[in-house]
């Protein structure tokens, strides 16, 4: 991997495109915690890979390459959800008014309750979240990643599960 994020480094396009591939899927992640949008993501992805390729040159290695795309793409999605200046949730109602055979499960109800709670945090407190949680990344990395300290990531992440689990506990 180390000759990969080297060879990108130099302006190497294959490589960069080998290097995105291989981290992908968390970044989607990522940047899916904000915007909660499919369409919003793929545009957001484009742009964050656009960023970081144009400024993959002067990348200092103080982080780890993942680490710093994490930042681009969590920056560059908190960006976009800035400049469209819109939030989009979609209410309880709206999801458990759909027929859903499974809607009578226990599982099911949870499900739809805790995707209700999550959608009710605010996009960045939900994206450590799912950084944390998901994503299995520290504190550490997530403040490198968000360029907030670590003791905001820890706190913030504390209070947003106490929240969800109060709110999806029955």
């Amino acid at each position: 991997m180390r000759d990969l994020e080297q060879r990108a480094r130099t302006g190497d396009a294959a490589a960069f495109g080998r290097l995105i591939r291989a981290h992908d899927h968390d970044l989607r992640g990522v940047v899916w915690s904000v915007v909660r949008d499919a369409h919003a993501v793929d545009d957001v992805m484009q742009a964050a890979y656009e960023k970081a390729f144009r400024s993959i040159g002067s990348f200092d290695g103080r982080s780890a390459m993942k680490t710093w795309l994490h930042s681009i793409c969590f920056r560059t999605a908190i960006d976009h959800l800035r400049h469209e200046g819109r939030r989009r949730h979609t209410p309880l109602h709206a999801v458990a008014d759909q027929p859903s055979p499974a809607s009578t499960s226990g599982a099911a109800l949870t499900s739809i309750a805790l995707a209700d709670a999550l959608g009710r945090l605010e996009p960045e407190t939900r994206a450590l979240v799912m950084m944390t949680t998901a994503l299995g990344l520290s504190f550490d990395e997530v403040a490198d990643i968000t360029g907030l300290a670590r003791g905001t990531v820890a706190s913030r992440v504390s209070r947003a599960r106490d929240l969800l689990r109060r709110t999806v506990t029955p």
